[in-house]
């Protein structure tokens, strides 16, 4: 195959994945009632007890998601100098998994 041919199919597919991003996908209200009923995941309430023993706050948004088979929970927190945390929790553990500033 020709460079030219060649770089026409990177750039193809270069352009293809920036239009489908690889993203968790959100799990509905019914959904995690279920999760959580079953004992897959953990409460909210807990979750968010976990995130405030991190960074102090408000709670400004949350979000569950599943992303490869893994049940994340995302925290964001507005602390007193008006910064947002953005905090991502095993859903079912409660373990942090990352935890940064979010610009």
């Amino acid at each position: 195959m020709n460079l030219k041919i060649c770089s026409s199919i990177v750039g193809s597919l270069i352009m293809l994945l920036a239009f489908f991003p690889a993203t968790a996908d959100d799990i509905s209200y019914s959904e995690a009632r279920a999760l959580r009923e079953s004992g897959r995941i953990m409460p909210l309430e807990q979750i968010i007890d976990i995130a405030k023993s991190f960074k102090q706050g408000e709670v400004i948004d949350t979000k569950l998601e599943e992303d490869d088979d893994i049940y994340q929970y995302e925290i964001e927190i507005l602390d007193a100098n008006g910064r947002v945390w953005e905090m991502e929790f095993d859903a079912a553990s409660g373990e942090l998994m990352e935890l940064e500033l979010d610009d």
